[in-house]
């Protein structure tokens, strides 16, 4: 089923020189970012001996010349993203076929890694960054809006009005707020990059929610994870003030519903840490326990 082809340059590859490789470690990134985000992160388990192998989402990152910004596909955009992705790992394995091979994903990503291992995906382990279990009943009245803007504005618009009722509600919990995303980290350095970064932050297409949300209601089906290795070990990390994660209270209901599916899955809140926990200015201990998970 991988009907996708990603051009050389479009990939990722930052290798370790260590003489013993841990593992290779594949990043699905949030929304309205990229893989480049992570310099820090990738830069440490380079230097702990991983390969670090990842793609930008269509529509973001590298790959914006290929789609409109925020835009994923005209059709069937969910699946080509998820098959993006096993594109990746596939060849990854063919290349590296004697090592371990984890998938960290971030927000949107972390959604998008779950949709990967519906789909079959066999991994070594599954990190889960910033993530959390959105209720069907908010994805379901947030459908009902996105299918009536498409109706009015099409696929590739950008709407602010979804913009604000989505993420716009979010900088509200952290009043005074010294940027429009404060929610993302305490770390005032790292904020400024993301606010900077003209590949950051940007408000997303109709379509592209049109996709993730389609994409959520599978995700969260149970009978959808079935012949699948119920073994494999699941690392949920998120902050305790991330309001996408409900301040660990979505994160819980993700750990809940994983947990039921899965013998291997385990949870850290890491105190009042945003967004991003590996951007956070405590960002050396969550690397650390990252770093437990994956040996």
């Amino acid at each position: 089923n991988l009907n996708t082809t990603i051009r050389e340059d479009k990939v990722y590859r930052y290798l370790s020189d260590h003489t013993t490789i841990n593992g290779i470690i594949h990043i699905s990134h949030g929304m309205a970012e990229h893989i480049g985000r992570y310099e820090w992160l990738i830069q440490r388990l380079n230097n702990d001996g991983f390969h670090v192998i990842a793609i930008d989402h269509r529509g973001h990152g590298k790959r914006i010349e290929d789609n409109p910004k925020g835009y994923f596909a005209d059709k069937n955009g969910w699946n080509l993203v998820l098959d993006d992705l096993m594109n990746v790992v596939a060849e990854t394995n063919k290349e590296f076929p004697n090592h371990k091979q984890f998938l960290i994903g971030h927000s949107m990503g972390s959604w998008i890694s779950l949709g990967v291992i519906q789909k079959g995906l066999s991994l070594d382990g599954l990190v889960l960054s910033g993530s959390s279990m959105i209720p069907k009943s908010v994805i379901d009245a947030q459908r009902i809006i996105i299918r009536s803007l498409i109706l009015f504005f099409g696929k590739k618009a950008v709407s602010k009005f979804l913009d604000k009722i989505t993420l716009g509600q979010y900088n509200k919990f952290f009043k005074p707020n010294r940027t429009e995303k404060d929610w993302i980290s305490s770390d005032n350095l790292n904020v400024d990059n993301y606010v900077n970064d003209p590949l950051c932050g940007y408000p997303v297409t109709i379509g592209l929610w049109n996709d993730l949300s389609k994409g959520m209601l599978n995700v969260f089906k149970k009978s959808r994870y079935v012949q699948l290795n119920k073994k494999m070990p699941i690392y949920i990390i998120s902050g305790t003030r991330d309001p996408v994660g409900e301040n660990g209270n979505g994160v819980q209901r993700l750990y809940d519903f994983l947990n039921s599916i899965y013998k291997n899955v385990d949870i850290d809140l890491i105190n009042d840490a945003r967004h991003e926990v590996f951007s956070e200015t405590d960002k050396e201990n969550t690397y650390n326990k990252l770093l437990k998970f994956i040996n």
